[in-house]
C-alpha cells in the first residue's frame, strides 16, 4: 500500500479542487489547463478535411516571431493544403481572452474547423454543462447520440466532477458541439466552430476568426510557455554508456534458466491445446520468449560483429530476436525484379541468424514488411514503386502481386543457410512467422486509391453478387441506397468496417473473408509446397474489427503491436518536428496494451512483436514493469519491444537516444531488466481466473451481428485478471470462468453485453461475488484503480502511483515525496518522480537474497535536444551525446527474513561493472540503500547489493 494517511488525500482532493487552474500557453496556439499534476482540458486549433480526416496545430516554420503577445502556428491538413493559425492571448488576474484566426493557405474542403476543448472522461462524468441556460448532465454511459450539444451559442459553463467548474463565453454566438468521444476514446470534446458536409471548399486566406474568455470562480493564472534546450547542470547528470555486459555481473541475465544453447535443441515449437507454446519434444511443459526487433540494416554486419552481437543479447537475458525490415537490402532489385536475394548481405543474414541459433535466441520475421516492389512488376510498363501500403493492400486482391509475394517467400525459405546446414523453412530456430506486417485491411481501405481501389471494388461487388440476389436485396438488408450494382462491379467501397450499421457488418465479413483465404492460400504454399514448420499468423496492427476473429481462427497463434508516445509527426513522416502526450502512464491507469488482450483468441498463443514505451517521453521508465506484469498476468507468449536497434550505426558505438532503440537508449534498456524478470523468468503469477467473450460466426454476421472493435469499455481488467476472446461453434464452449456472449447468452454465460459502458462494474461485482478479488483489493474501474487479482500489481491512477509487490522483484513507480510499501521493500522518494525496483539475483526471494539488483529510473536525455514547450511534447532537434540523466534521490529499504551479518553496495556502470560503493546500513532486519543519480563518475542508475547472513 501507499505511505499516505487517507486524512492527507482527502485533504490534498479538496485543495485542489479550490486551487486555480493553470493556462498554459504554448508557442503554437495550444493550451494546457491545468491543476497541480492534473491535465484538466487541452485546447487545440484543427479541424477535419472532407472524409473526417483529422489533423491539428503544429508549429509554425519558425520560431522566431514568437512572443507571449502572438503565438502562431500552422495546421497540415492530410490532403496537403497548411491553415495558418494565429492567437492573440489576453491574460488578467483570473481569466484570460483567446483571440485565434484559422486562415487556409489554399482552399480545402472541410467537415470542420474549430478550436476543441478536450476533456478526460473522468474530468466531466458527475458534473454537467450549461449552455446559454440550458443544463444538461454528462452521461455516466455511452449513448446512441453523442451529440450532447450542438446549437449557435455564446456562452458556455462546465461543471467539472469535482465541483470545480470552466466557463466559456464567447465573444459572438458561433456554432458549439459537445461531444461524447468514448466511441474513440475516454473524452469528451467542445469544439467551437463550424461544421460542413464536406462537399463545399473553404476559400483560401478567408480567415475564421474565434474568440472567447476562459474563467473559473476558482480563478485562471495564465503562463506563457517557450522552448526548452538540455544542458548538463545541476538537474541533469551526463552518463557514460557501455553497451556490452560484464559476465557474472549483477546485470548477466543469462544465467537466469530461460535460455538452453543450440536453438531448437528440444525441437520445433508447438502449440498447446489450451493455447500456450511447448517445444516438441516436451509438449507438456508450456515455454515463454521475450526478445527485441532489428531493423534496416542492424542485420547487415560482419561476421565477428554477429557473435559479439548475439552475446551481447545472450548477457541481456533474451531468448529471441525478430528480424524486422530486412528485405530493402537483402534483395538485388536487377533486372527489374524484387525478389532475388543479395549473396552478399543473405550471407551476413544468414551468419547472424547462425550466431543467434548457437546461443539458444531463437528467431521470427515478416515475410512482407517493406521490400521495395517494383511498379511495373505488378503493372507492365509502370514505372517506380509500389507503395508500401498499396502492395499489402494488393496482395489479397492481384494475382499478380500475390505471385511476387510467393516468390520472395520462396527464395528466403528454401535457402540453404550455409552456417547451420538448414533452411530457413526446416530451422527449428526459426520459430514463427507473419506473412503480412501490420497488413489488417481496415487500415488503409479507407485510402486506396486507382488500380488498387479497383481491384478492391472488384472483390467487394462479387462478394455481394455470392451474398445477394441483387441490389435490391442488398438495398432491403441495409435499409439505405446501395449507391451502384453488384453485377457491374459498381457498388462503392466503404470507407471503414467500424459502423454500427448492416453495410459495415457486411465489409467487416467481407474483409475477414479475403484475409481467411489469403492466409489458407499461404498457410498451404508455406507448410505444403516448402515444407515450413515455423507456426504462422497474420494482422499483427491495428484494426481489429469483431469480426476479424473469423479469419484469427485459422492462425497458429495471434499477433499484435501497441506503443505508448509514439511520435505524431506534425509536417513530414518520420521527420521533426515529432510530438507525443508525454504525459504519465499510470495517471492515465496504464492503457498500454490493455485493448491488445482482446485481440486474443484463448485457445491460442498470444504474442506481442512490437511494442514501446518511445523516446523522448519521460515516463518511459514504467514500461517494463506495466509491460512484464501483463504479460505475465495475462500468461502471454512471447514480447518482442521495438526495437534494439534500426542501424549498424549504432550497435558497436554509443549513439543519442531516438524514439525507439534501446542500444541508444539506457534507460528503457535498464527498464527491460523489470520484464525479463516479472515475465520471462516468471516473477509474477498468472492470474488464476479467466474472463471471455465469445461469439460464434452466426453472432457477428447478417443482420444481427454485432459491430465494432474488439477491445470494450472495461479493458482495464486486463491488469486484474485474464481476459480475451473465444471464436464457438454450436457446441463447443468458451475458455473461460466468466462467459459473456456477443449475441444471445448460452446456458451458464452471464447475461451481460460485453460492450456496454456499464458492465466493466458489474464484472468487478461478480468477480468480489465470486471470491477472485479479496476484500482488501481495491479495484475500482470508475475511479481507474487496478488491482490485479493476485494483488502483486497496483496500478493508483488518482495518486499516479504503481505498486509492484512480488516475492523476488518489488518496487513501483510514485511522484517525489511519496513512499511505496512493496512487501519485503519500501521506496521513499524524496526528489524527481521515479520508477525503482528490487530485484533477486539469485534464486531466494527478496527477503532472504543474499544478491540483489536495485534500478533507480528518473528520465533521460540527449544533450542539446530542443522542445517547443516546458512539457517536452513538441520535438525540434534530437540532440546529441553525451545522454543526461535527470537527478533524483531515493532511499530503497529491504526488510530481510533474518537480521543480516553485513552489507555491500555498488553503484553500476551500464554494463554490470562497480563503479563507486554506496553506504548502505542495516538496522535490525531492515537494510537502507540511499539511491542518488548524481554519482562520482557521473550518472548512475542500477545498484548492486551483497547480503551476508
Amino acid at each position: 500500500m501507499l505511505l499516505r494517511p487517507l486524512t492527507a488525500l482527502a485533504l490534498a482532493a479538496a485543495t485542489t479542487s479550490a486551487a486555480p487552474f493553470e493556462a498554459l500557453v504554448a508557442p503554437s496556439g495550444r493550451l494546457a489547463v491545468t491543476r497541480g499534476r492534473e491535465t484538466v482540458a487541452n485546447v487545440t486549433p484543427g479541424l477535419y478535411e472532407s472524409g473526417w480526416r483529422g489533423a491539428q496545430v503544429g508549429l509554425p516554420a519558425s520560431l522566431d516571431a514568437i512572443t507571449p503577445e502572438l503565438r502562431a502556428g500552422r495546421i497540415k491538413c492530410p490532403g496537403g493544403a497548411i491553415v495558418g493559425c494565429a492567437l492573440v492571448p489576453t491574460p488578467s488576474d483570473a481569466e484570460l481572452k483567446l483571440s485565434y484566426s484559422l486562415t487556409p493557405k489554399t482552399a480545402v474542403g472541410l467537415n470542420s474547423l474549430h478550436v476543441a476543448l478536450d476533456f478526460p472522461v473522468s474530468t466531466l462524468i458527475g458534473g454537467n454543462y450549461v449552455a446559454d441556460g440550458r443544463q444538461a448532465a454528462f452521461p455516466a454511459e455511452l449513448g446512441t447520440n453523442i451529440h450532447l450539444h450542438s446549437a449557435q451559442t455564446r456562452e458556455l459553463i462546465l461543471n467539472l466532477a469535482d465541483g470545480s467548474d470552466l466557463r466559456v463565453l464567447l465573444d459572438k454566438a458561433t456554432p458549439v458541439l459537445i461531444q461524447d468521444n468514448r466511441k474513440w476514446g475516454q473524452s469528451f470534446v467542445v469544439r467551437i466552430g463550424p461544421q460542413f458536409d464536406g462537399s463545399a471548399e473553404w476559400p483560401a486566406g478567408k480567415p475564421l476568426d474565434i474568440a472567447f474568455t476562459l474563467s473559473s470562480s476558482s480563478g485562471i493564472k495564465t503562463v506563457f510557455d517557450d522552448p526548452v534546450t538540455m544542458a548538463a547542470g545541476p538537474e541533469w547528470v551526463p552518463l557514460d554508456l557501455n553497451l556490452d555486459i560484464e559476465p557474472g555481473s549483477a546485470l548477466d541475465f543469462s544465467t537466469f534458466g530461460q535460455i538452453d544453447a543450440p536453438a531448437g535443441k528440444h525441437g520445433h515449437i508447438i502449440t498447446t491445446d489450451n493455447g500456450q507454446l511447448a517445444f516438441a519434444d516436451a509438449p507438456a511443459e508450456a515455454v515463454r520468449f521475450y526478445g527485441v526487433n532489428f531493423c534496416f540494416t542492424a542485420h547487415y554486419i560482419s561476421h565477428e560483429q554477429s557473435d559479439k552481437l548475439a552475446e551481447r543479447l545472450l548477457r541481456l537475458g533474451y531468448n529471441t530476436v525478430r528480424f524486422h525490415h530486412f528485405e530493402s537490402r537483402l534483395v538485388t532489385r536487377a533486372n527489374g525484379r524484387s525478389t532475388e536475394l543479395n549473396p552478399e548481405t543473405l550471407d551476413q543474414l544468414d551468419y547472424l541468424f547462425a550466431a543467434f541459433k548457437k546461443r539458444g535466441i531463437y528467431i521470427t520475421a515478416d515475410l512482407f514488411i517493406s521490400r521495395p516492389v517494383y511498379a511495373g512488376e505488378i503493372w507492365q510498363g509502370m514505372k517506380g514503386n509500389v507503395d508500401m501500403s498499396d502492395f499489402k493492400m494488393l496482395v489479397p486482391v492481384n494475382e499478380t502481386a500475390f505471385r511476387n509475394w510467393e516468390t520472395f517467400s520462396r527464395n528466403l525459405m528454401t535457402h540453404r543457410n550455409p552456417y547451420t546446414g538448414m533452411t530457413w523453412a526446416e530451422d527449428p530456430a526459426l520459430g514463427w512467422l507473419s506473412m503480412i506486417n501490420e497488413g489488417n485491411f481496415g487500415n488503409k481501405i479507407g485510402g486506396i486509391k486507382g488500380r488498387v481501389a479497383e481491384d478492391w471494388q472488384r472483390a467487394w461487388n462479387a462478394w455481394l453478387k455470392a451474398h445477394y440476389k441483387d441490389a435490391a436485396a442488398i438495398a432491403t438488408a441495409w435499409g439505405e441506397d446501395v449507391m451502384g450494382e453488384p453485377s457491374a462491379n459498381t457498388v462503392p467501397l466503404p470507407k471503414n468496417a467500424t459502423d454500427d450499421n448492416r453495410r459495415s457488418r457486411d465489409f467487416s465479413e467481407f474483409l475477414a473473408d479475403v484475409e481467411a483465404k489469403m492466409f489458407a492460400r499461404m498457410k498451404r504454399f508455406l507448410t505444403e509446397e516448402l515444407g515450413t514448420k515455423a507456426l504462422l499468423t497474420n494482422m499483427n496492427g491495428w484494426t481489429n474489427p469483431l469480426q476479424a476473429h473469423l479469419a484469427r481462427q485459422e492462425y497458429d497463434y495471434v499477433d499484435d503491436h501497441f506503443y505508448v508516445d509514439h511520435p505524431q509527426f506534425l509536417e513530414q513522416r518520420w521527420r521533426l518536428p515529432s510530438r507525443c502526450p508525454n504525459t504519465s502512464p499510470v495517471a492515465a491507469g496504464a492503457p498500454g496494451g490493455r485493448g491488445c488482450a482482446f485481440t486474443r483468441l484463448l485457445d491460442k498463443p498470444f504474442t506481442i512483436s512490437e511494442y514501446n514505451y518511445s523516446g523522448p517521453g519521460r515516463f518511459r521508465g514504467v514500461g517494463g514493469i506495466i509491460t512484464g506484469c501483463m504479460g505475465a498476468l495475462q500468461d502471454w507468449s512471447v514480447i518482442w519491444r521495438f526495437a534494439y536497434s534500426h542501424s549498424n550505426k549504432n550497435l558497436f558505438e554509443p549513439g543519442p537516444s531516438g524514439y525507439f532503440d534501446l542500444v541508444a537508449d539506457p534507460l528503457n534498456q535498464a527498464a527491460e531488466r523489470a520484464s525479463l524478470c516479472l515475465y520471462l523468468r516468471g516473477d509474477m503469477k498468472p492470474a488464476s481466473h479467466t474472463i471471455a467473450i465469445a461469439a460464434s460466426r452466426d453472432d457477428l454476421v447478417g443482420k444481427d451481428g454485432a459491430s465494432g472493435r474488439v477491445s470494450p469499455p472495461w479493458n482495464a481488467l486486463a491488469l486484474v485478471t485474464k481476459v480475451g476472446m473465444s471464436v464457438t461453434t454450436e457446441s463447443s464452449k468458451a475458455p473461460g470462468d466468466l462467459v459473456m456472449r456477443v449475441g444471445s447468452p448460452r446456458d451458464g454465460e452471464l447475461p451481460l453485453d460485453p460492450y456496454a459502458q456499464d458492465t466493466g462494474r458489474k464484472l468487478v461485482r461478480e468477480m468480489r461475488k465470486r471470491g477472485w478479488l479479496k476484500d482488501t483489493n481495491r479495484t475500482d474501474l470508475a475511479r481507474k484503480i487496478h488491482q490485479s487479482e493476485t494483488e502483486e500489481l497496483t496500478v493508483d491512477a488518482p495518486t499516479d502511483t504503481l505498486i509492484l509487490n512480488t516475492p523476488r522483484t518489488a518496487g513501483g513507480y510514485t511522484p517525489a515525496g511519496n513512499t511505496v510499501e512493496a512487501g519485503a521493500v519500501a521506496v521513499i522518494v524524496h526528489e524527481t518522480d521515479a520508477t525503482i525496483w528490487v530485484s533477486a539475483v539469485d534464486d531466494a526471494p527478496i527477503a532472504s537474497s543474499k544478491r540483489l539488483l536495485i534500478t533507480h529510473l528518473t528520465d533521460l536525455q540527449n544533450t542539446g535536444a530542443e522542445f517547443a514547450e516546458r512539457a517536452r511534447k513538441t520535438l525540434l532537434a534530437r540532440g546529441e551525446l553525451p545522454h543526461l540523466v535527470r537527478r533524483g534521490t531515493a532511499t530503497v529499504e529491504v526488510h530481510c527474513a533474518t537480521p543480516p551479518r553485513g552489507v555491500h553496495a555498488w553503484a553500476l556502470a551500464t554494463s554490470g561493472r562497480h563503479i563507486g560503493s554506496v553506504p548502505a546500513t542495516v538496522q535490525g532486519k531492515t537494510i537502507k540503500i540511499p539511491l542518488d543519480t548524481l554519482g562520482n563518475a557521473g550518472a548512475q542508475m542500477l545498484y548492486e547489493v551483497v547480503v551476508q547472513y
